[in-house]
């Protein structure tokens, strides 16, 4: 792990957030060329997760 990438503790837990959503907490990293899509296909993901019921956040 990199040295200033810093762990910082948070008031709520993933577990208390997991079971407030009723989902398990991901995030999911798009990474490539600039201009190869990434938004796009970002941008489309967060509207069939939306579409099925789950929080996103983008």
């Amino acid at each position: 792990m990199s040295n200033n990438i810093i762990w910082h503790a948070h008031a709520v837990d993933q577990a208390t957030r997991a079971e407030q959503k009723s989902q398990r907490p991901l995030v999911i990293w798009f990474t490539g060329l600039s201009a190869s899509g990434k938004s796009t296909i970002a941008g489309a993901l967060e509207q069939i997760l939306t579409r099925q019921g789950y929080h996103t956040y983008l």
